[in-house]
This record gives structure tokens, C-alpha cells and sequence, in this order.
């Protein structure tokens, strides 16, 4: 018997057009706060990102922010730290890491989402580290709600619900993911903010004065790479193995 793949690129397509469809309608008025929840859970992913990556580079996160206006804050601690990497490298990958983190987690959900077991094991996952962040890191009330909300939610969907809603919800959750950056594309290409009347870098902008290049070459290679993600885990996601006689 012979072994090859057969693809189902209809399937893929309709991803990348519910995708498509998914960021414009958050970017209109009222699809914002149809999606309000979603908002919440990307500025999640993104915040997380950074949080976690001060971690592992040797630093310490400290608390997240989550604001009723969509946008939050991770703050973390390096005192008294010593970098495992080049300090500013370090803090060039804390930067990317909120940015492109959301699209590498969205992409390994839509991956595991291929086998009801896989899915099982991410929504386990996933609602532990949502509840764990909200008792260590979370400090703000729309934060709080909505993460121990969803957190909740999504462990009663992994232990009460069938095969195919836990494959939906993970694969629904991996598109939120790896769309979270490319909504937030006036973002990506700010190389500056002011906040609370205070100039602040962004995080291409902060990329770019730690390891080099500019900001909108950050920002360019962030979208090609956040969507060559999505595309390539979808491929593999609806790759279905057959035999021949």
C-alpha cells in the first residue's frame, strides 16, 4: 500500500476568508464591541507574551494590566537580574514577543486542533494558564472578569463538551490568536505613543532601538511572518493522510 496526502484547500480558504472577514468586522464600531470578549482575550495573549518572554530572557513579570478600552500593560522587574542573553536582545525579544507570541500559540492551536485528544489537552492548558494568570498576574477588574469568564468557560467546554465543539473552540481560539497582530496593524507600524501625557515606545518601536533596523521593517516582517504562520498551520491542519492500493 502506498501512503499520500491529499489537502483540502476549500477548507483552508474558508479559514482565511473567515479570518479576512473576523478583522474587518473588528475593525468597525460596533463589531469592536460585538467582540469586546475577543478583544479582552487578545490583549491577553499579546500581554502574556511579553510577561512570560521577561521570564524566560531572566527578568520577572511582575503584574498585567487590562484596561476597559481593549489596550493593557505587562510590567516586569530586572532587578537584580542577570540577562541569559545580550541585555539588549533581551529586551528586543520582550517586545516581540507580545506581537508575535499571539500568531506561534495561535498556530499550535489550530495544529493540535486536528485530533479531538490534542484539542482536550489545549483547552486543559489553556484554562489552567488563564486561571493561574488572574491569581498571580492580572490586577485589573475588566481583566479579572473576563479571563476567569473565559478560563472557566473553556474548562467546562474540555471536560463536558463533545469532539467536535472542543475542535471548533480550539480552532476558533487559534484564529483569535494569530489574528490578534494583524488587527492591531496602526500599532505595529506606530513607532511612538504618549500615554498619560508621556511619549512611549512601541514595541517595533522599542525593536528597533534594541536590535537595529527600523520599525516598519519590524512591523513588515511581523504581518509576512504572523500570516506565513497561519497559512502553513492550516495546510498542515487539513492535510489528511491516505492510502492507496
Amino acid at each position: 500500500m502506498a501512503k499520500y496526502f491529499k489537502t483540502n484547500y476549500q477548507a483552508i480558504l474558508g479559514f482565511i476568508l473567515a479570518s479576512i472577514i473576523l478583522v474587518l468586522i473588528w475593525r468597525t464600531y460596533y463589531g469592536y464591541y460585538i467582540l469586546y470578549t475577543f478583544t479582552i482575550l487578545g490583549t491577553w495573549f499579546h500581554e502574556m507574551g511579553h510577561g512570560i518572554t521577561s521570564i524566560i530572557v531572566g527578568g520577572s513579570f511582575t503584574r498585567l494590566e487590562i484596561f476597559n478600552n481593549g489596550s493593557g500593560l505587562a510590567f516586569s522587574s530586572y532587578l537584580d537580574s542577570n540577562f541569559y542573553l545580550d541585555k539588549n536582545i533581551s529586551l528586543g525579544l520582550v517586545s516581540a514577543a507580545g506581537l508575535f507570541g499571539p500568531p506561534v500559540i495561535g498556530s499550535v492551536f489550530i495544529l493540535m486542533s486536528k485530533t479531538y485528544k490534542r484539542s482536550k489537552i489545549i483547552l486543559y492548558l489553556l484554562s489552567a494558564v488563564m486561571l493561574i494568570s488572574v491569581a498571580l498576574w492580572v490586577r485589573t477588574s475588566v481583566g479579572v472578569v473576563i479571563i476567569l469568564f473565559l478560563g472557566v468557560l473553556i474548562l467546562y467546554i474540555a471536560i463536558k463538551g463533545n469532539e467536535t465543539l472542543q475542535q471548533l473552540v480550539v480552532q476558533f481560539l487559534g484564529v483569535i490568536a494569530c489574528i490578534d497582530t494583524s488587527k492591531q496593524i496602526n500599532y505595529l507600524y506606530t513607532k511612538s505613543f504618549v500615554s498619560n501625557g508621556i511619549e512611549k515606545l512601541s514595541d517595533t518601536g522599542s525593536m528597533a532601538e534594541r536590535i537595529g533596523f527600523s520599525h516598519s521593517f519590524w512591523a513588515t516582517m511581523i504581518l509576512i511572518l504572523s500570516f506565513s504562520m497561519l497559512l502553513y498551520s492550516l495546510f498542515l491542519r487539513n492535510r489528511i493522510k491516505r492510502t492507496s492500493h
